[in-house]
């Protein structure tokens, strides 16, 4: 968030939303603006700066029910595809990623992508492409299962504010990039993982070095019923149904057999990475997310589930870079959005998925405890769908 001479902040949002004020929630939502956190300087140690952010909490415990899984090794399967990538998924540096467009108007037709009479392009994604990634290591059955309960309250929710016409794609990720998991780690009190740094790296393998086989490892789509994500268009009342049958099946099967180490930001950095988003005919191992990313024209949401502090070995500046490679020709950071359910320390010390997370603009983004999931569906449904759909407003038109 900006702040003034003074350090007070200055609501100054990129993104609006139409849905109406949370005060006993802690997160200010008005059609005027979106928002949440505190100044603070965005430094990129992990342990140095801590923040005060504003959650969406959650009480109360959801059912729900667990669908089997299917075998995948994790190598590439099914469609293949050609295509090209732009941007090398590394980088140094500081991201800064700034704008004052806002609106208050949820856009509920499609945009003409010609402009109509004037014959310039519109403001408008005509495309979604939603990543969860979600945590899958011991302990996360109870937040995958309710995740899953309140996923039908985000689709409807995503149909009733979306254009008709937006074209969906949802896929899931995992946070683990190792095979073999048996060490023990804790979290220290500054929200940190109490192994050492030679004990992380020694739990995080690059997908371009070797592939674990850890099906949704390594940023890796979780193949779930024979597809990696699932495709859905919002003129189609008739894709609501499978995309929730098909979601939650494969969030609750994601399971918790994964290292305890886990990785979600290199888990989203590299399921855009051009290793896995382009097919290489010499190499099986690429090219496994073919097909689900699209740049211009298209919003990405990456949206994270976790009960941990990440520890992803690699500089979080990395990662990012990764993300913004994949959407250079849409505009970068204007055609990204975060969310998730973590756990609250993440935010208040300004812990390597937080850096992550806020990124990508210059308001904090929407979280909420991860621990209370009787209210999922509060952030993962009306709330989290109206900015997913006014940031789709800010798009820029394709061509």
């Amino acid at each position: 968030m900006p702040c003034d001479s003074s350090g007070s902040p200055v609501s100054a949002p990129r993104r609006a939303t139409s849905v109406r004020p949370w005060p006993a929630l802690g997160l200010a939502l008005t059609g005027a603006a979106l928002t949440a956190g505190a100044c603070v300087d965005n430094d990129e140690t992990r342990d140095e700066v801590a923040t005060t952010a504003t959650t969406v909490p959650t009480t109360g415990t959801t059912s729900g029910t667990t669908t089997a899984s299917t075998t995948d090794t994790g190598s590439t399967s099914g469609t293949t595809a050609t295509g090209t990538a732009s941007g090398t998924g590394t980088g140094t540096g500081t991201t800064e990623a700034t704008t004052t467009e806002s609106s208050t108007t949820v856009r509920l037709d499609l945009p003409d992508p010609t402009g109509g009479s004037t014959g310039a392009p519109a403001d408008g994604c005509v495309f979604v492409d939603i990543l969860f990634v979600i945590d899958n290591s011991a302990s996360m059955q109870t937040y995958q299962t309710a995740l899953a309960a309140s996923f039908p309250t985000f689709v409807d929710a995503l149909w009733d504010n979306l254009p008709n016409g937006t074209n969906l794609h949802v896929g899931i990720t995992t946070t683990d990039f190792d095979d073999v998991c048996t060490a023990q780690e804790g979290t220290s009190a500054t929200c940190q993982t109490t192994a050492d740094a030679t004990t992380v790296r020694e739990h995080y393998t690059r997908p371009s070095d070797r592939n674990t086989g850890v099906r949704g490892g390594q940023g890796r789509l979780f193949n779930f019923g024979g597809q990696r994500f699932f495709a859905a268009n919002t003129s189609n009342d008739g894709d609501r149904q499978p995309l929730t049958d098909w979601f939650t099946g494969a969030a609750t099967a994601a399971g918790e057999d994964g290292c305890s180490f886990e990785m979600p930001v290199a888990g989203a950095g590299w399921a855009l990475d051009p290793f896995h988003a382009v097919v290489n005919p010499a190499d099986e191992n690429q090219g496994f997310n073919a097909d689900f990313i699209r740049d211009e024209g298209a919003l990405l949401v990456i949206f994270f589930l976790s009960d941990e502090p990440d520890k992803s070995p690699e500089s979080v500046q990395l990662h990012i870079d990764q993300v913004l490679a994949a959407k250079e020709q849409c505009g970068g950071a204007e055609c990204i959005v975060t969310s998730g359910l973590i756990e609250p320390c993440i935010t208040t010390n300004n812990q390597k998925l937080w850096q992550f997370m806020k990124a990508f603009d210059d308001v904090d983004p929407l979280w909420g405890d991860i621990y209370e999931t009787g209210r999922y569906a509060e952030l993962v449904g009306a709330t989290l769908a109206t900015t997913v759909a006014n940031a789709c407003e800010e798009v820029p038109p394709v061509g």
